[in-house]
């Protein structure tokens, strides 16, 4: 969906939870203050007499209006996500062996490891290692963190969580 219907979709939820919350607010008060009056109305004597038949289906309602608009919203974020694990996949077919070996490497590391295991990875040495990772820390793919003499790589969070299910 274009970024106007997603506009537009969270003003009119935002309406109607603004128009829910109004109504539970009006029968909740008109309920509350119309009890100790002696001389009511028909209108406000079936509010009174039936106001927890009247809060229970307003309830009803909006839990239900949350239930859709949050599977709305879930199937927003999942074609948003797709969409992101195609781009990715783009990316990553301009990556060389030794790159994706790396990618791969850090996902079943849960997206961290050092460049010491790195470099044990079959087809790579130091050197061939430490030029992978500066490439792909150029490419914004990884961060580096010195510790010491320990040298840690770190998957961007957002690359992991794409690539963690599959």
């Amino acid at each position: 969906m274009d970024k106007i219907s997603i506009k537009f979709r969270k003003h009119i939820g935002f309406a109607v939870l603004a128009i829910l919350f109004l109504l539970v607010s009006i029968v909740t008060f008109v309920t509350d203050t119309s009890r100790h009056v002696t001389n009511k109305s028909a209108t406000l004597a079936y509010l009174v007499n039936n106001h927890t038949l009247i809060m229970f289906f307003l309830i009803v309602i909006a839990t239900g209006f949350g239930f859709f608009w949050s599977n709305l919203s879930y199937v927003e974020l999942e074609k948003q996500k797709k969409g992101s694990k195609q781009i990715l996949d783009i990316i990553i077919m301009f990556l060389n062996k030794e790159e994706k070996e790396i990618i791969t490497y850090l996902v079943k590391e849960k997206g961290e490891t050092n460049q010491a295991e790195i470099a044990r990875l079959p087809g790579l040495n130091n050197v061939k290692a430490y030029r992978s990772v500066q490439k792909m820390q150029e490419k914004r793919l990884i961060e580096v963190q010195a510790h010491g003499k320990v040298r840690k790589v770190i998957l961007k969070d957002n690359i992991y969580d794409i690539l963690k299910d599959d």
